[in-house]
């Protein structure tokens, strides 16, 4: 009784139509939804309600072509099961000045959901779909943007009736080396339209549902202090790297009884999920620095030293000294995770051989510990050299061109102002007009800031361990300041 009941309730389905744009983060399904390392999770909306579904998705990219399957998605208590098979086209369009379009259409589509009973099938030709996304790849991070849109329509037992989804998103994310985040805001609006037995139009009606899922992948890292005291080392940072999912989704439906009319108000309101995979854990290397003990910069400058940003096995770090423009290249690079590409491997006859070009400035050799990093951050354009060949890797780096050159990481130049405006600085005058963008931009952000008497000081030598807060302001950024812009805000808009 009790399915045959099932049978004769009319429903809404909606499945919750999210884009996979495959850059950053591995999306886990065409449709949505969110999973770990073992369970896949989505939502349909059955009889005005949600209801989730858990069960597994696997994803093959094979460049060109995207294909997802959906296995033993159920939901045991409402009598829901639901099979998907979707094969996606993909082509990438190269656009010059470090962007790249990608476009997604939908090659083959087969979907069933069997709710109590009443079965809903749809295919490719009943689902016109297409995606665009752009992508803007910057020295430290990438930055993407997107819309979709797609009209699915579902046969209810055959030829019952049909349940019209259509859908309206949008997608925003970056990546760089501390983690990735991607936020989807969606809007369906649902038209159901059964027919009765006789073949008359029977009950119809409309409901919208309004979708936020973010997915973020992040590292954090911390200090863990040792607890015996005969040790030879009193701690060391350890760094995290997880994945955090969520779904969040308000619903304006229809109230239906279970006889299968229509009742009087709507049933709306809000709710979420979540699903994070279990931490990843790597200790970081035990810098053997001794003349930084209580220094007010100690904390920054040994976690730079275990990521080995700076040199972790020197003794002596020397905080009050210069930073020169060889260690601030180093450093900056670890931090953002800026190498140099790895060079071709040339074959011969006898043996492969690894090419060697000739280095890119004379006062930079091969042997040079940071030649590697001196040359990444200037052909990604993070940092210039000084005249003609050379990069003067042992002077020190003014306060003025370490800002510059986080921006240019960060790809934010071009936010600045165009009309006229002051940096905020009482020596706002003594900024070089070339680094004043940067210097605005970086005070905005939090990543560089002033002197407690207002002043900038752009052209004065930063010191090792003013560098060294410089760019752990940069990392907690990339940790938690553009995450909440891309996450946080939008979800609780």
């Amino acid at each position: 009784m009790k399915r045959r009941m099932a049978q004769i309730l009319l429903t809404l389905l909606l499945i919750l139509s999210f884009s996979v744009q495959g850059y950053g983060l591995e999306i886990p399904g065409y449709e949505g939804g969110i999973q770990n390392e073992s369970t896949y999770r989505e939502v349909i909306f059955i009889t005005g309600e949600p209801i989730v579904v858990e069960g597994t998705v696997t994803v093959s990219d094979r460049g060109d072509r995207v294909t997802y399957t959906y296995r033993n998605l159920t939901n045991t208590e409402k009598e829901v099961t639901l099979t998907r098979n979707v094969t996606l086209t993909k082509q990438t369009t190269t656009n010059g000045n470090h962007q790249k379009t990608e476009t997604l259409s939908l090659n083959r589509y087969r979907e069933t959901i069997n709710v109590g009973g009443v079965r809903y099938e749809t295919t490719e030709d009943q689902y016109p779909w297409s995606q665009s996304t752009i992508f803007h790849e910057k020295p430290g991070v990438t930055y993407f943007a997107g819309n979709w849109d797609g009209r699915k329509t579902y046969t209810i037992n055959r030829n019952e009736g049909t349940v019209k989804v259509s859908t309206q998103g949008t997608i925003v994310g970056y990546d760089h080396h501390w983690g990735a985040t991607q936020t989807q805001s969606i809007v369906h609006y649902i038209e159901y339209r059964q027919n009765n037995n006789n073949g008359e139009e029977g009950l119809s009606w409309e409901g919208t549902v309004e979708v936020s899922v973010a997915h973020n992948r992040t590292k954090d890292y911390h200090y863990e202090a040792n607890a015996p005291s005969q040790i030879s080392f009193r701690g060391g940072y350890l760094l995290t790297e997880k994945e955090e999912n969520v779904v969040k989704y308000n619903y304006n439906l229809p109230r239906i009884s279970q006889e299968g009319e229509l009742l009087r108000g709507r049933n709306s309101g809000t709710s979420s999920f979540t699903l994070d995979t279990n931490p990843e854990n790597k200790r970081l290397t035990i810098p053997a620095l001794r003349d930084i003990s209580g220094h007010w910069a100690e904390g920054d400058i040994l976690f730079l030293a275990s990521l080995e940003a700076f040199y972790p096995n020197n003794v002596n770090f020397g905080p009050s000294l210069p930073m020169s423009r060889g260690e601030f290249a180093r450093a900056l690079g670890v931090v953002m995770g800026i190498e140099k590409e790895e060079q071709p491997t040339v074959r011969t006859r006898a043996v492969r051989t690894v090419e060697e070009p000739p280095s890119i400035f004379v006062d930079v050799p091969k042997e040079n510990p940071n030649q590697k990093y001196i040359e990444a951050v200037y052909e990604r354009g993070v940092m210039r050299g000084v005249g003609q060949d050379h990069f003067m890797p042992n002077q020190g780096i003014t306060k003025a061109e370490a800002t510059v050159a986080i921006i240019k990481a960060l790809g934010f130049e071009g936010l600045a102002p165009i009309q006229q405006y002051t940096t905020g600085y009482r020596d706002d005058g003594a900024v070089p007009l070339w680094a004043k963008d940067a210097v605005y931009l970086a005070r905005e952000l939090k990543v560089v800031q002033g002197d407690n008497n207002g002043y900038f000081q752009p052209n004065r030598n930063l010191t090792k361990a003013e560098g060294a807060e410089i760019l752990v302001n940069l990392v907690n950024y990339l940790q938690q300041d553009i995450r909440y812009d891309y996450r946080e805000r939008i979800l609780n808009y």
